[in-house]
């Protein structure tokens, strides 16, 4: 009866790890799609309403969804500082520091990062062309883990419950 409970239990744990693998590939996509959408908003606001990038972003900190607006939300703390570094530090560090917990891998996280370098510094034409290409980029990375889900995430989850039945085969 034992042997059964303890075989039951490492096939279950096994499993487990499979799906969480597969799960964190759908929340890296899901992460990406909320910095998407807010791209498109800082793009929307800057072009139409030429609203301020300390504004804008207490705005995305409020209702930039789930994932973005924890990192948003950082940045406006760090903005209430008034230490006199600059918007790009402050958005670099709070994507690099908060992004992770959001979901962003390194790769995002680096096409977050230069975003920080053209915004509040030009004009608003100037600034819609550079949140376009930063968004074409984010784009490209999350159709390569919308293909990464697609060709791995089946394989993560049965490569888990295999290696937990050839653990109690050993085992056993």
């Amino acid at each position: 009866m034992l042997k059964l409970l303890g075989a039951i239990l490492i096939i279950g744990s096994s499993g487990a790890l499979g799906l969480a693998a597969q799960q964190g590939l759908r929340a890296r996509i899901a992460a990406i799609d909320g910095f998407l959408k807010a791209l498109e908003r800082i793009e929307s606001e800057i072009v139409y309403r030429l609203t301020p990038c300390g504004e804008l972003i207490a705005l995305l900190a409020r209702e930039g969804g789930p994932h973005a607006a924890p990192v948003f939300q950082d940045i406006t703390e760090r903005l209430a500082r008034n230490d006199g570094l600059s918007l790009a530090y402050k958005w670099g560090r709070a994507f690099r520091e908060t992004g992770p917990a959001c979901g962003l891998q390194s790769e995002e996280i680096s096409i977050l990062c230069d975003a920080a370098s053209f915004l509040g510094r030009y004009d608003s034409e100037q600034q819609q062309r550079s949140l376009r290409l930063t968004a074409a980029r984010l784009s490209s990375v999350r159709d390569e883990a919308a293909e990464d889900l697609k060709n791995k995430g089946s394989l993560y989850r049965t490569c888990g419950l295999t290696l937990g039945v050839l653990a109690v085969i050993v085992l056993l």
